[in-house]
């Protein structure tokens, strides 16, 4: 082949067959070819590229296509897998309770009790839930029908039926109590007169409706009956709270791995503090499975049912005794817009008058009694709506009262992990807010009792403190819940702080009267004050709240701004009475057994009837074996 190739193209304006004067050019391109070789090796890359892009493009065709038959046939055969799916998971959970039964009776390896319980407990919910997802609406019909047969006077007939059996009922344990130990009146005079001052203060005396004030107090005394006088209720109660420290225990290993082993060192810093962190966690996924909104809108409906509150204050009332007074409005928020006055006030007044999940685990952390810290955030919910009727009546038509038009909010998680850490992140304000807020107000009140001593000083009384003044100006409070005079300033003084400071404060200082009476150490309380303080200091009444309460209210209804000012010291108010009462309650149900506070060297005998109290061992070191844990936790 030669080196070169001439190319002559003629180019031209017209075609010559057709136009024969026309002129063309020609145009001479020459070509320098290459050797055989590279021509051979282009030919080859060529080649190779044009069979590497086709095989590629196949594979992608045949991803494709499978991809689109799997799911199709996923599609087409949903019912069928799903089933299989639960078929295999129940066939396995069976097996598993079996033999785990079968072995632990053989071997005695493990208390199977708590298992069985559990497995009660899964298995009624499915049924339940199967029941309402194959015969809801049926069932529904069938209850209204019969609820349209019942003429309007036998409803009558049943109320007060029911409402004689309830006052029949707290007449006989208040007199079964006042027999047993009379200074237990004393709690109830308390309450008593608490109602009275409500009603004196309240907004429309006149107006006020007492059917839900009645039943809330009603309903608040025998949940209180249920926990502190039955022994099975006070027996579930405890080993819950036993649950929930062993539980909270795991926070451990992370502040371990984060802080080091000697994370104990710095006690709050470094353990209470992530302890928050993981429950807050904990809460957060319970939200995204959708467990949370499933109990508080039972709690909700059950609460409007009681005491014939509106669907929006029972829901929020419900949701204060697991999280804040800043996220338990966010539930209700497309109808805060629209509420009433009064209903306002009974939302702001259940925040003020309960605690969130997190905090109530760090007070647990100090060594509070879970079991009661329980039992007070679940009756204050429907005394503060008790309270808030009482202190502001309804005197309007509502808006909203079913609770099926309460939409819970939507989730913004896309996976329980993200979930997780979304729940961790958003402690992070909480946990700040706690340590900021104690630093500030510890150095405050060292500040004012300095300042007091200084003026003190000059009448020869430098002990003069502001938990003195407390102490003195909260005593007759404190004695008309119950509490011995002797402890009285004590717990005057607690109050006190949590009234004017924060309740973190105060159950600090509470941890420590605990520890005394535990190691018979220092100034020491007897059991039932600790226990009636604990119910007492259960609530976010202080006036940092009424600043976090605007704050996270003004924003969800902008154009109810002037009606949260204007109610919200009502509402503070009513939040403080809501713990004060609840304590009297607590007072009024506890039954003394001995007066004794321990023995020298450490061995109590102070026995109380279902008051027995529950501290959590600090753990010094987390490095044992995680299925012993596990273990303990059931």
């Amino acid at each position: 082949m030669a080196d070169s190739e001439a190319i002559h193209i003629y180019k031209g304006d017209c075609i010559q067959s057709s136009m024969p004067h026309c002129e063309t050019k020609e145009t001479i391109i020459e070509f320098i070819q290459a050797p055989d070789s590279a021509v051979d090796d282009d030919n080859d890359d060529n080649t190779t590229t044009t069979s590497s892009s086709s095989s590629q493009e196949s594979f992608i065709t045949f991803h494709q296509k499978l991809h689109k038959n799997i799911g199709d046939f996923i599609e087409e055969n949903k019912f069928i897998l799903r089933c299989l799916l639960i078929g295999l998971v129940t066939i396995a959970t069976v097996v598993y309770v079996i033999m785990a039964i079968v072995t632990s009776l053989q071997k005695n390896c493990q208390d199977i009790i708590p298992l069985i319980g559990l497995t009660c407990i899964v298995v009624v919910s499915i049924l339940v839930w199967l029941l309402r997802k194959k015969c809801g609406n049926p069932l529904g019909k069938c209850a209204q029908s019969f609820g349209a047969a019942v003429s309007p006077k036998v409803r009558g007939v049943i109320k007060i039926m029911i409402t004689i059996v309830a006052v029949i009922g707290i007449i006989s344990v208040t007199t079964y109590t006042g027999i047993k130990q009379p200074g237990n009146l004393v709690a109830l005079a308390g309450f008593i007169t608490m109602i009275v001052i409500l009603w004196l203060f309240s907004k429309y005396p006149a107006q006020v409706k007492w059917q839900p004030v009645l039943s809330g107090f009603c309903v608040q005394f025998y949940l209180a009956l249920l926990i502190l006088r039955w022994d099975f209720g006070y027996q579930v109660m405890h080993w819950m709270g036993q649950r929930v420290q062993t539980f909270l225990s795991y926070a451990d290993y992370g502040a371990e791995f984060v802080f080091g082993p000697k994370y104990t060192d710095h006690i709050f810093a470094m353990k209470v503090l992530p302890v928050v962190i993981f429950f807050s966690c904990a809460i957060n996924v319970l939200y995204y499975i959708g467990a949370m909104q499933m109990v508080i809108n039972k709690m909700g409906w059950v609460l409007r049912k009681l005491l014939g509150t509106t669907a929006p204050e029972s829901v929020c009332a419900a949701a204060n005794i697991f999280i804040g007074l800043s996220e338990a409005p966010i539930m209700i928020r497309p109808f805060l817009s629209m509420m009433t006055r009064s209903e306002l006030v009974t939302i702001m007044t259940g925040g003020f008058g309960s605690i969130a999940g997190g905090v109530m685990a760090a007070y647990i952390s100090f060594g509070v009694p879970a079991e009661h810290l329980f039992c007070a955030s679940v009756m204050n919910a429907p005394c503060a709506l008790a309270v808030s009727k009482l202190l502001y009546p309804e005197t309007e038509p509502s808006k909203v009262r079913k609770v099926s038009e309460v939409k819970m909010s939507d989730k913004k998680e896309r996976n329980i992990l993200e979930a997780a850490a979304a729940g961790a992140s958003s402690s992070i304000v909480l946990v700040a807010n706690i340590a900021a807020n104690l630093i500030a107000f510890l150095a405050m009140l060292a500040f004012i009792n300095a300042l007091l001593s200084w003026f003190g000083s000059f009448l020869c009384y430098p002990e003069l403190s502001f938990q003195l003044i407390c102490s003195y100006l909260f005593m007759p409070i404190a004695y008309l819940m119950g509490v011995p005079w002797s402890d009285a300033g004590v717990v005057g003084e607690l109050i006190g702080i949590k009234t004017f400071m924060n309740e973190f404060v105060a159950y600090k200082e509470l941890a420590k009267f605990i520890d005394n009476r535990a190691a018979c150490v220092g100034e020491i309380i007897t059991v039932r004050s600790e226990i009636i303080a604990t119910y007492a200091l259960c609530g976010f009444a202080n006036p940092g709240s009424i600043g976090i309460q605007l704050g996270a209210l003004g924003p969800m209804a902008p154009e109810r701004r002037g009606d949260f000012a204007s109610v919200v010291l009502r509402a503070f108010i009513g939040g403080i009475v809501t713990c004060l009462m609840t304590a009297s309650i607590a007072g009024l149900l506890l039954i003394d057994e001995s007066a004794d506070l321990c023995n020298f060297g450490g061995n109590m005998t102070s026995n109380m009837t279902l008051t027995q109290n529950v501290t959590l061992t600090p753990l010094t070191n987390v490095t044992y074996a995680l299925n012993n844990n596990a273990t303990a936790f059931l």
